[in-house]
């Protein structure tokens, strides 16, 4: 009997210390010390998000271009008080024509009085300059949109990043990835309120309180994930995330504590896309970022 109690003891413990204990080994100095310098070097990064003071749909009969009298950008032809230039439409591409008086520079920093905004691959035209400001002709939902930058945005200095949960090891996965045979595209809602074509390569599942989940995945990792705090303590269109891919189907490390807020979330002027569908879980994922901005004397 004694022998029978030793062993049980003996078992008990060794599965108490086998047990995986996250918050312990995962939630540790190192964790956290990557975990901030994660969010300096994206609050960083959204600096070019910041600079966004425009963005306006382009007509193919002409589009003014200049600053209103609160030297705000602004096509809207009774409104400019200031002319940088019009965009012509020839039936096939766009020509941007400046002023006299306008120096406009292109990405050489040669000076342009005309520059044919022919597009890329990706539905981009180059760069053009003027002072602060930057501009170039950008394809969403197959129209064509005039995307500008000002260098000098009040809003760069405005934004002091977003509040965020306390880490937390319970939504950390050990998930599993799995690539389709081949990509999908997905026509999801966009910030424009047209729908835009997402291309998804593969899924992401994991288990939650018991229950299986999965998510579409995007190139290079990227996951648009909605949930149930969203509206309220987090962005209400859902929130982005990246994940480090395997070369083949396999398991991966999934870490919601990462979840970040798209560009529209703290700029109007963005085309953000959001979660499709099956991408919106059901529960509360407390971690990641909120959408009230970070406390000053943090």
């Amino acid at each position: 009997m004694k022998n029978i109690l030793a062993y049980a003891l003996l078992f008990i413990t060794l599965f108490l210390n086998c047990k995986p204990k996250k918050s312990q080994s995962v939630l540790n100095k190192a964790y956290y010390e990557n975990f901030e310098n994660s969010r300096h070097e994206r609050d960083q990064r959204r600096v070019k998000y910041l600079e966004l003071c425009g963005l306006f749909k382009l007509d193919t009969k002409g589009t003014s271009f200049g600053l209103d009298s609160k030297r705000m950008v602004t096509t809207y032809k009774d409104d400019i008080k200031h002319k940088i230039g019009i965009f012509q439409w020839d039936g096939n591409t766009f020509t941007f024509e400046s002023f006299n008086e306008v120096s406009v520079l292109n990405e050489s920093n040669d000076e342009v009085q005309h520059q044919s905004l022919t597009l890329d691959s990706l539905g981009d035209s180059k760069v053009l300059y003027y002072k602060n400001l930057k501009w170039r002709i950008i394809t969403r939902s197959g129209s064509l949109y005039l995307r500008v930058w000002d260098k000098e945005n009040p809003a760069i200095q405005a934004f002091k990043s977003f509040a965020v949960f306390e880490p937390n090891s319970s939504f950390i996965f050990d998930a599993d990835f799995k690539y389709f045979k081949t990509s999908k595209s997905e026509l999801v809602t966009s910030k424009l309120g047209v729908d835009d074509v997402a291309k998804f390569i593969g899924k992401v599942q994991f288990i939650y309180k018991e229950n299986t989940y999965t998510l579409d995945v995007g190139d290079m990792g990227w996951i648009m994930v909605g949930d149930a705090t969203n509206g309220e303590e987090t962005y209400g269109s859902g929130r982005y995330i990246y994940m480090v891919m395997p070369e083949t189907d396999g398991k991966v490390h999934l870490d919601f504590n990462y979840l970040y807020n798209p560009p529209c979330s703290y700029s109007e002027f963005t085309t953000c896309l959001l979660p499709p569908l099956q991408n919106r879980l059901p529960f509360r994922i407390e971690a990641g970022e909120l959408i009230e901005h970070k406390n000053l004397n943090e």
